[in-house]
């Protein structure tokens, strides 16, 4: 018999604790996917004597972890089996505060404590190859005990060591000074007395996390809701004009909701190559509705294709070629009764628009020269009724040291909203099915960590239906949205905003494509107080509600039903518009809201010096 020998270290982990770090990027999550899918979404691998597929959770279940699993069979021949997968992405890692998670499921069926080797290789000298002798390899050893349930393995980045003697020695990958990518993330397995009885492990989840990986009250919920955060709701202008967009989406839900952003796309020209084209009475329109047009301006000619060499580049721009038309829209800006969101350049990360990074020497000074340039330009004409709104791609294409969007960021005072964008997923043919949280985690993270001052918002979402082809027992459209519902307002609940690209173009993405995706929008987006709009009139509260002050719904009342419990209180109700319905002052049991209209409000309770604010609905 052959033995390795093996140095362990055991992982300590408080399961009822909720954990308040922030999710980075995820790894792997394999909701959507086949049962019994072997080859999986962007690169994986497998040696000795490890097999893996997907499969069904083997326990109930949950908002976590989902339905879907990987399955890992190891047949114990030679005491090792490998999974992983190649990523070779830049990974903004802080060494000092993230971790490396996975969750796993070890079945009291199996005949031992797992022995699992954890390994993230550099590429140092950055040739897109792991070598042993010029890049480093991190690894950190663990033993997961046999649980009848999961477990959430959480390892600090610190904790891991070089195992090789070549690289520079420093767990430095990322953007930052091009310093390098994360090619490999891997979990080898072994057994010190081999050949052993074949075993089964059940992972899913792998993800890097700033601090401890957010769960709710045991590691298998989702993060608390935060009850001051909220999303308002948005649609793209499919079809002309704009203003009729909105009557028709509000038309499909009941009428408790509305949406509060319409988000047109405007070309320079809509035929020929004289930029003339003009926002119109429409955007004043919704203005007048209580709407708020969001103006994706590109510039670029329709009647030419996307990237042909006639289409104006960044350095066009600032050359002035397009000043006269710059000042005309401008102006016509400044002619509209209240404010306009403009989203200029969006998606710049990509190599698709023709201002691109891609498609202007790989230069981010440019970039934020061309993007000033414009916002000044309006300044000069006196057009302030602007808001200004910055939007990366979710994932750059290409994954380049030159595509970090921080460079490209023109400002705080030239930017006013960040966002992005999220398909599932607009690549042509059949693409791999991906989740909200793997596709959307890293750039939402960065977002809020290097702009925390700025809402976020993504200005386009759209998710596709399945095809004929496609298993049937997979996640569909509509259980997609749900799964998307609870993790925007759990995992990344300061986003403000979803707009949705709702058309069927490459895919359809229109958000009534079937019934049951419109049901899936009206149950857990429309229906939901997360998604609701409120203003600057609503006034600062604390994050924490006071567990005896809380809004009750009140059948017999018809409205709601609040016990002061003898404690003197300012009660004052807004709509979801941020309009004052009601204000008074008392300590009795308090009835309220039987003729309010249907939709959502906002309570503040107002006890001393704090204010206390509970979203509620009247049905």
């Amino acid at each position: 018999m052959m033995r390795y020998l093996l140095f362990c270290f055991v992982l300590l982990y408080e399961l009822s604790t909720a954990q308040t770090g922030s999710l980075k990027s995820v790894i792997f999550d394999f909701d959507g996917l086949d049962i019994g899918q072997t080859s999986l979404p962007d690169g994986d691998y497998k040696n000795y004597d490890l097999t893996y597929q997907v499969t069904a959770s083997p326990l109930p279940a949950n908002d976590v972890i989902g339905d879907r699993v990987l399955r890992l069979d190891l047949s114990w021949a030679t005491g090792k089996g490998e999974f992983g997968k190649g990523i070779s992405r830049y990974l903004e890692l802080e060494t000092a505060v993230d971790r490396f998670n996975f969750y796993i499921y070890n079945p009291l069926s199996n005949n031992d404590t797992a022995v699992a080797e954890v390994v993230i290789k550099e590429d140092d000298n950055q040739n897109g190859i792991y070598e042993g002798g010029s890049d480093d390899k991190w690894s950190r050893t663990i033993n997961i005990p046999k649980e009848a349930g999961w477990q959430l393995i959480s390892l600090p980045l610190n904790t891991f060591t070089d195992v090789n003697t070549g690289g520079n020695g420093v767990f430095d990958a990322g953007y930052t000074n091009d310093a390098g990518k994360v090619l490999i993330i891997g979990i080898t397995f072994y057994k010190a007395v081999f050949p052993a009885p074949a075993e089964t492990y059940f992972i899913d989840m792998l993800n890097f996390s700033e601090g401890p990986f957010p769960t709710g009250a045991t590691i298998i919920d989702l993060p608390a809701k935060d009850p001051t955060d909220h999303a308002a709701l948005g649609c793209l202008a499919y079809r002309s004009p704009a203003d009729s967009v909105p009557i028709e989406v509000e038309a499909l839900f009941p009428a408790l909701n509305k949406l509060t952003y319409i988000n047109i796309f405007m070309p320079l020209a809509y035929s020929g190559t004289v930029a003339n084209a003009l926002p119109g009475s429409s955007v004043q329109n919704l203005l007048n509705n209580g709407y708020k047009p969001v103006i994706t301006w590109e510039i670029k000619y329709n009647s030419l294709t996307i990237l042909d060499p006639a289409q104006p580049r960044l350095n066009d721009i600032i050359a002035g070629s397009l000043d006269g038309h710059i000042d005309d829209f401008a102006d016509k800006i400044k002619t509209y009764t209240d404010t306009v969101i403009i989203r200029l350049f969006h998606e710049f990360d990509g190599d698709w628009y023709p201002w691109s990074l891609a498609e202007n020497g790989m230069d981010t000074t440019l970039f934020v020269s061309a993007y000033r340039y414009i916002v000044n330009r309006f300044d000069a004409r006196g057009a302030t009724n602007v808001l200004w709104m910055w939007c990366p791609n979710a994932n750059p294409k290409p994954y380049a040291a030159y595509n970090w969007i921080k460079n490209a960021y023109p400002g705080n005072s030239y930017v006013d909203i960040v966002a992005t964008d999220v398909y599932n997923h607009a690549t042509p043919g059949i693409p791999d099915w991906k989740s909200f949280r793997y596709t959307g985690a890293e750039t939402y993270h960065y977002l809020t960590n290097y702009f925390p001052n700025k809402p976020v918002f993504i200005c386009e979402l759209g998710v596709r239906e399945r095809y004929g082809s496609e298993m049937t027992s997979s996640q569909t459209k509509a259980e997609w949205i749900c799964q998307m519902s609870k993790d925007v307002s759990t995992y990344f609940s300061k986003i403000k905003a979803i707009i949705f690209f709702s058309e069927n173009k490459s895919h359809d993405w229109r958000i009534n494509s079937s019934f049951a995706a419109q049901e899936a929008v009206r149950q857990c987006i429309w229906e939901d107080p997360f998604y609701s709009e409120t203003t600057l009139s609503v006034p600062e509260y604390e994050e924490h509600m006071l567990d005896n002050l809380k809004v009750y719904p009140s059948p017999s009342a018809n409205g709601f039903i609040l016990d002061l419990k003898g404690v003197k209180c300012g009660v004052v109700v807004y709509d979801h518009l941020g309009r004052l319905v009601e204000e008074q002052t008392t300590s009795n049991i308090l009835y309220f809201g039987k003729n309010y209209a249907p939709g959502f409000y906002t309570v503040a309770i107002k006890v001393n010096e704090k204010t206390f604010v509970q979203k509620v609905v009247k049905q």
